[in-house]
């Protein structure tokens, strides 16, 4: 199989009622989305903060790596492996990437340095060597779910990717096409150059909310590895052919991701207000204080916390949080558990967990 030879951006797509229907149903529901999301009963950052872990998760499993469902929201306190450290350090390569955004520019090196932090702190090995530089040799792509030397795809000469990630760079920041359809162009462009060694499909999946961020000038809100995930098949397929018609097929199959994952916010979000306002109300008679009213916001924001996290985010006394924390316990607002493989005890606050993890 010969290395694929990639086109210039932007890459030609048929624009027809089908797809012009969907972009409008996107960006009806994107911005139903953003409507519940800015008014929701609490810090809609918080929302966001573990809406992303839960798509990092997501993101994972697309390529298969082993970080089981119940812990993503316990890999801040999980004995590091390589897996777990490439998990945390991808929330350092989001603040990168919109790092970046924010002075209207995304280039290869915001690309080099996301790939480099993915791996900084893994042990040393032939992917870590060269982490942050473009890949110096040919690298290829296995059918998923078959091993040995079933090669689905092999992507360009590693010669050639200085010319193919300019062009792309310069796509990004003098984009003309729809914000949804640059970003998918630029996923689809940016996964068949599979520039790096390893790393490829997180960082693709990780530039989607940065360049929309970019594109429309606020915080990222849309993460949807998770509805990916759920056309992993296609996904792949679309990304391994070498057709016309599979950029088409792929734009459509992106832009039905971006409608589903919206849905799937906008029901998260009508929960969770749900939970707390209820537990909020409930607070007062069944915890009182004032205590509580101020670690509230901080479980919310974690989910999954120790005692010295409640202390560093709201700077109260320790006997006061171990207090608060024993009541909630009791109620069965929390509970408390030393997971295998962590190396702390945690706390959980279940029913909002419950929601972000099933």
């Amino acid at each position: 199989m010969e290395p694929y030879k990639a086109k210039k951006m932007p890459l030609e797509f048929t624009n027809n009622i089908e797809l012009n229907n969907l972009l409008y149903e996107a960006t009806e529901k994107y911005g139903e989305y953003k409507g519940y999301l800015k008014n929701m009963l609490f810090d809609y950052k918080s929302y966001l903060e573990n809406a992303f872990i839960s798509d990092l998760f997501y993101s994972f499993k697309i390529d298969n790596t082993k970080i089981e469902k119940e812990y993503m929201f316990h890999t801040p306190y999980m004995n590091n492996s390589n897996d777990i450290i490439e998990f945390n350090n991808l929330k350092k390569g989001l603040l990168i990437g919109l790092s970046d955004a924010l002075k209207d520019s995304i280039s290869k090196d915001t690309f080099n340095r996301i790939n480099k932090v993915l791996f900084q702190g893994c042990k040393k090995n032939s992917i870590t060597k060269g982490s942050g530089k473009f890949r110096k040799k040919q690298n290829f792509l296995l059918k998923p779910g078959l091993a040995g030397s079933s090669v689905s795809f092999v992507p360009p000469l590693y010669k050639d990717l200085d010319y193919y990630m300019d062009d792309l760079v310069n796509y990004i920041n003098n984009n003309n096409d729809n914000y949804f359809i640059s970003t998918i162009l630029t996923h689809f462009q940016f996964e068949k150059l599979h520039p790096y060694i390893s790393g490829n499909g997180k960082i693709g999946r990780l530039i989607i909310p940065i360049q929309l961020s970019l594109y429309k000038k606020e915080t990222p809100i849309l993460f949807i590895s998770k509805s990916i995930e759920n056309l992993k098949n296609t996904y792949f397929t679309l990304l391994s052919g070498e057709i016309e018609e599979d950029i088409n097929k792929f734009i459509k199959m992106m832009i039905q991701c971006i409608i589903n994952e919206c849905n799937i916010n906008i029901k998260n979000i009508m929960k969770l207000n749900k939970i707390y306002n209820d537990d909020y109300n409930s607070f007062k008679e069944r915890i009182g204080g004032s205590t509580i009213f101020k670690v509230y916001p901080v479980i919310i924001k974690k989910i999954v916390f120790t005692t010295n996290d409640l202390v560093k985010e709201t700077g109260l006394h320790i006997n006061s949080i171990n207090k608060v924390l024993n009541k909630l316990q009791q109620e069965g607002y929390i509970i408390k558990e030393k997971k295998k493989g962590t190396n702390r005890v945690t706390f959980t606050y279940k029913k909002m967990y419950d929601v972000y993890v099933n």
